[in-house]
């Protein structure tokens, strides 16, 4: 199933291929991602290459029912006359193979410039195989068309920008922190007024007046505060909610100090710095996201990044997680299963917000959903102010 030769050139004519004819928006991560998801899976299968391709390079709902029809036209075209595996490079080594790269050699098959020309928009045959094999100086050439300027690759790559809220999410998310009772704690601390009467601090006022106990003073078992720990999934599925996910944390930032916020695709990088200076009114741009943004999802391998690293000092009994995510997942599903279920047991509840969920009739039936759904103590969505506001009537936590 190589066209081009090799897979590394295959990967980049494919994606090339999708963007110049089919409109698909992919840079270089899309490529990057793609051939490290190819690292761990069986290229001999093609339905599992073919799945493990299409959440990464498709980016909408529209992209991913074009791209079967694009992947069989570029791996397994089938011209009239042509057996497949001949087309493909002579994957056999048969006789036409042979024929064809002694006329390449012999200057009588297709010239260079046409390659060059032709190389990335479809699958040569067994003459571009040759090309590489024979002349592998040349191929840098054959693929420039594949290649993507700067400019091109900061206008794909554009980095996300947070900034101030609405006070309508500001509102949501404080019905959200008041909704969320963790209980008391063991402690009893001085209040203007509680239940137990505080003996020691009305003697001590009392010698202000004298030895007469004017006023009395109190203790009260504060309640504890949860703290929040939101991770985004920012991959290429997820690129028309990521600004409301987004726009939940600073909204959530802006009316507690306890929160954490991380961006997730197939690295996991924290973003809590420029999240609570957009919840204090600042324009932020969130820049060296790299694989955290824009690419491919591995949701099992960034919960086990995130446990690794953050895991012992903000995951407790007062933590509430709170996972942004489709849940298309193209990674292990028994890793993802191990993170949820070591996060299930290390906070007070795992909220899943799935823009999806809004879809009517939707079923949580991805592979990666499934893995996860029975750790998820609240399965929602929250596309707009209205759905993060109604957030707050539905979150329920194990006390």
């Amino acid at each position: 199933m190589y066209p081009f030769g090799s897979l590394p050139n295959n990967v980049v004519a494919f994606g090339d291929i999708l963007r110049r004819e089919y409109g698909f928006a992919i840079g270089p991560t899309e490529l990057h991602d793609a051939s490290r998801v190819l690292e761990m899976v069986d290229l001999a299968d093609e339905s599992v290459v073919r799945n493990a391709l299409r959440p990464i390079l498709s980016k909408t709902r529209e992209n991913a029912r074009i791209f079967d029809q694009a992947f069989s036209k570029f791996f397994f075209p089938r011209p009239p006359g042509m057996p497949s595996l001949q087309r493909l490079g002579g994957r056999e080594g048969g006789e036409e193979t042979g024929q064809t790269e002694k006329r390449f050699q012999d200057g009588s098959g297709v010239p260079p410039a046409r390659l060059e020309r032709e190389g990335g928009q479809h699958a040569g045959g067994a003459t571009i195989a040759t090309l590489a094999t024979e002349q592998p100086e040349l191929v840098p050439a054959l693929f420039a068309r594949a290649g993507y300027s700067p400019r091109e690759a900061e206008a794909i790559e554009e980095s996300p920008q947070v900034g101030p809220i609405a006070p309508a999410w500001r509102n949501a998310a404080r019905l959200l922190v008041r909704r969320l009772h963790l209980g008391l704690l063991r402690r009893w601390r001085p209040a203007a007024k509680g239940p137990r009467f505080d003996l020691r601090r009305t003697l001590r006022s009392s010698l202000q007046t004298g030895g007469e106990a004017i006023t009395a003073r109190w203790l009260r078992r504060p309640r504890r505060t949860p703290r929040f720990v939101l991770l985004i999934d920012g991959s290429r599925s997820m690129a028309p909610y990521t600004q409301t996910a987004l726009q939940v944390a600073v909204a959530i930032a802006s009316v507690t100090m306890r929160v954490e916020v991380f961006a997730f695709s197939t690295g996991l990088v924290s973003i809590t710095k420029d999240v609570r200076r957009a919840a204090a009114g600042e324009m932020r741009s969130l820049h060296r996201l790299q694989h955290a943004w824009a690419g491919g999802t591995t949701i099992g391998r960034c919960l086990r990044d995130f446990l690794r690293r953050f895991g012992g000092r903000i995951t407790s009994a007062d933590t509430v997680l709170i996972i942004v995510s489709d849940g298309l997942d193209v990674g292990e599903p028994d890793v993802l299963r191990q993170a949820m279920s070591e996060l299930h047991m290390r906070s007070a509840g795992v909220v899943w917000l799935n823009p999806l969920a809004a879809t009517i009739g939707y079923e949580p039936s991805a592979e990666g959903m499934r893995a996860a759904r029975p750790f998820i103590t609240t399965f929602s969505a929250a596309n707009d102010v209205a759905g993060f506001a109604r957030l707050s009537r539905l979150v329920h936590i194990r006390l």
